[in-house]
């Protein structure tokens, strides 16, 4: 299951969560994150209960876009013990996020 994140809920799903994070920042209007879509929904239903996904579009949280830099869509931070521990941007296979979650 994926959780839509804004700056409200940012601290408790992201900061506080007892598990890792995969958070995408994304666009309603990005074709690349249109792209990446089933393969966030794969790994959120393949590791549900182990790691947390979490969505922030960038448009409606455009304070947590700016924190992480975010210029290009989608990018993807992964978090653990509330700290960005890795991060990469664009279309990324299925594989290169699940390395990211391992670090």
């Amino acid at each position: 299951m994926k959780i839509r994140v804004t700056a409200k809920n940012y601290q408790q799903e992201v900061l506080k969560s007892e598990t890792p994070v995969l958070v995408e920042f994304f666009a309603v209007w990005c074709g690349k994150c249109a792209m990446m879509e089933d393969v966030v929904d794969e790994i959120a239903r393949e590791y549900n209960g182990r790691v947390k996904v979490c969505q922030i579009e960038i448009d409606e949280s455009e304070v947590l876009a700016a924190e992480f830099e975010v210029e290009i869509v989608p990018t993807f931070v992964v978090f653990k013990g509330g700290k960005p521990v890795s991060a990469a941007s664009g279309v990324l296979a299925k594989k290169v996020l699940v390395d990211m979650m391992r670090v």
